[in-house]
């Protein structure tokens, strides 16, 4: 290995180093547990080093840098598409703000993409948002028990990002199949521990926030996790007892806001979906092709909204729906281009004895946060790049097993031929 390449492979170690502290800087939102480290914005530094680490390393080594086939050119495209947004957008500075943010995450998922390039590298960074999303879980039980702040008076959230009790909960549902898989089949002990600990505390804050979304979308994530895995039972049986769980321990008020949704036209907050989707369709009839510019949505509303509801300007409250009115047919196409094939990706590892255990878990927890996103609507979410670059990741892992064995039968060769010479 010459000089450069090895001081390619170093950077590389340092750009996955810095992957593993962005996940955890966002999925424990670090700086509500060290408030100190405010200052420093460590998921966004995490997220620079990591880059800069990645591109230094590839440039100075010769080494390949993947976009990522059609969904790295898909969300290439989304860039480009958002950047130019602002020349028609009905809020230039808006849409300048969003394309600069869409540029940043798009850099931190290339950067995944690059750098977890092993099953090993693939448990690792699993397992940080596993042990990290211990922290917004338990910040929420701890919230619900002591009665702080209380959204609506008896919806559980914590803070930063989490303190809308949606974002909470769908960023948990991503991650209780994960964490079921550590409980399950990790080597480590301690790892199980965590995981059981990290899945059960999990299912119990997206309870307490009461998310209506939420309870959709772990019920999906759970289902699927159990239907695709080999040993369907086990899985099955974990399920099972979640939903048990849940049964009989959530609190009357969880019931008894998630049966609104059959009644939705009498409920003021599943009321205003409705209002945001027909004002998402208003703005698709009028600018079907480039929408009325990135993150203009909300100052769309008094233009597009139905009278009576034209003094409460929402959010899209779907990510599909807000890319539709933001950016038109094509920021939509191409967002439905990287998510299905991120996800299409990661279904094609579900057999893979490497990947597979992994794939199925990430495939089900992003699918499940999806459904909650198609009710909530974050488009620029840290969490949402991070989960797709996650799923996306396990299909460069397909066959890694295979190669292995080939890969150490020529390196034996290599030092063999080299024996015979020197002799």
């Amino acid at each position: 290995m010459g000089a450069a390449t090895r001081r390619s492979v170093g950077r590389d170690a340092v750009a996955f180093a810095a992957v593993v502290g962005f996940t955890v800087s966002v999925y424990a939102s670090i700086v509500n547990v060290f408030p100190f480290l405010e200052v420093a914005r460590p998921a966004l530094l995490s997220a620079a080093i990591g880059f800069g680490a990645l591109m230094l390393g590839r440039v100075s080594g010769g080494l390949p840098l993947t976009i990522d086939g059609v969904r790295g050119v898909a969300l290439l495209g989304l860039c480009v598409w958002t950047a130019l947004s602002p020349r028609w957008s009905i809020r230039p500075e808006v849409s300048a703000r969003s394309a600069l943010e869409l540029v940043k995450l798009a850099g931190i998922y290339l950067t995944i993409l690059n750098v977890v390039t092993s099953r090993k590298r693939l448990a690792i960074l699993s397992g940080a948002a596993v042990i990290a999303s211990l922290a917004p879980s338990l910040g929420t039980i701890d919230h619900w028990r002591n009665e702080i702040d209380l959204v609506e008076g008896f919806r559980a959230a914590w803070e930063g990002v989490y303190e809308d009790p949606n974002h909470l909960a769908m960023s948990l549902v991503a991650i209780v199949p994960v964490a079921a898989v550590f409980a399950l089949h990790s080597p480590s002990i301690l790892m199980r521990v965590l995981g059981a600990l990290a899945a059960g505390t999990g299912v119990t804050a997206i309870i307490l926030t009461h998310s209506r979304g939420g309870a959709l979308g772990l019920a999906l994530a759970l289902t699927l996790w159990a239907l695709s895995g080999t040993k369907k039972m086990r899985s099955l049986a974990a399920a099972i007892a979640v939903v048990a769980a849940v049964a009989i321990y959530a609190p009357s008020s969880f019931w008894t806001r998630t049966e609104s949704i059959s009644s939705f036209e009498r409920d003021l907050s599943a009321q205003g979906r409705i209002w945001a989707w027909e004002v998402a369709s208003a703005i698709n009839k009028d600018r079907p092709i480039a929408g009325v510019g990135a993150g203009a949505f909300q100052f769309a509303w008094a233009t597009y909204a139905p009278r009576v509801a034209r003094e409460m300007p929402l959010v899209a409250h779907n990510i599909f729906l807000a890319v539709l009115g933001e950016l038109g047919l094509v920021g939509f196409g191409l967002l439905m281009l990287f998510v299905g094939s991120a996800l299409s990706g990661a279904a094609a590892a579900w057999k893979d004895p490497v990947a597979g255990g992994l794939a199925r878990a990430l495939s089900a927890g992003l699918a499940g946060y999806l459904l909650c996103d198609m009710l909530s609507g974050y488009v620029l979410s840290a969490h949402f790049f991070l989960l797709v670059a996650m799923s996306a990741s396990c299909e460069r892992l397909i066959g890694q097993a295979d190669q292995a064995p080939k890969a150490r039968r020529a390196q034996k060769a290599c030092r063999n031929a080299g024996g015979s010479q020197s002799g």
